[in-house]
């Protein structure tokens, strides 16, 4: 049985619009386990990033519960809850918010200082460039590299901590289709070797790389399907399987 990394009980996200109340997430309650490739669909709207938001520390739910690997994230001091950030989970946003002035080595190395030795960060760094096919970027300014290459440089920096979770907000969202599918490439692979991951996308060729789907509308997980390990072999078959299932839903 898969260990739970991720635990929500009647989670709920109100926004207060003047004198009004917006309830984007309604009382959810929901299981991530160990080892998934989580992916989140659903209506435009329906709270598939304020739900990653929540889940992932980066935003305080309005009322119910959030466990997130063990830790009762309520409990949590602010000097708590950002070591936890930093140490635990990992977080890849669209936009990749690279740091302009750093070149691809830099930018991935930064985030290690001060969790380990200089000399180790540093070796890290550059097997994660390598591992992902980035080596002759190394010294290159993000102006200098393309989307898909930005992307990858921002994976290995959510990598370098060694993160028991990574949460991605539309990773491929900016990219081209040959851009995109290798930093799927790139998510899949890490996923194949034990690391749990949570995306959110719109993408339907994203969506078949899930081991776990969940489709959310009106602040609600309505659905969900499991599809087991990614096999390129597979890929229309699957894409096939996911399409119809999302089709259901009114997607």
């Amino acid at each position: 049985m898969k260990n739970k990394i991720i635990e929500t009980k009647q989670l709920c996200k109100t926004y207060i619009l003047g004198k009004t109340g917006m309830n984007v997430l309604k009382n959810i309650d929901l299981e991530i386990y160990e080892g998934d490739f989580t992916v989140i669909m659903g209506s435009s709207g329906g709270g598939k990033s304020t739900l990653l938001y929540a889940i992932s520390s980066m935003d305080k739910p309005t009322s119910g519960t959030l466990t997130i690997l063990g830790n009762d994230m309520s409990s949590m001091t602010e000097k708590k809850l950002s070591k936890f950030r930093k140490t635990e989970v990992s977080f890849i946003f669209q936009s990749m918010n690279l740091l302009h002035d750093l070149t691809a080595f830099e930018n991935i190395a930064y985030i290690g200082y001060g969790s380990d030795s200089k000399e180790n960060v540093n070796k890290k760094s550059l097997e994660l460039l390598e591992k992902f096919g980035l080596t002759e970027e190394k010294d290159k300014y993000p102006s200098e590299m393309s989307g898909g290459q930005q992307q990858r440089v921002a994976i290995c920096r959510a990598l370098i901590g060694n993160p028991k979770v990574i949460f991605g907000d539309e990773p491929t969202g900016s990219l081209n289709s040959s851009s995109g599918r290798q930093v799927l490439d790139s998510l899949t692979n890490i996923n194949n070797n034990g690391q749990s991951i949570v995306m959110v996308t719109h993408d339907l060729k994203a969506a078949t790389r899930a081991t776990r789907l969940l489709y959310m509308s009106d602040g609600r997980i309505y659905a969900e399907l499991n599809l087991g390990k990614y096999s390129s072999e597979k890929e229309s078959e699957r894409k096939a399987v996911v399409f119809d299932f999302l089709k259901e839903q009114g997607w």
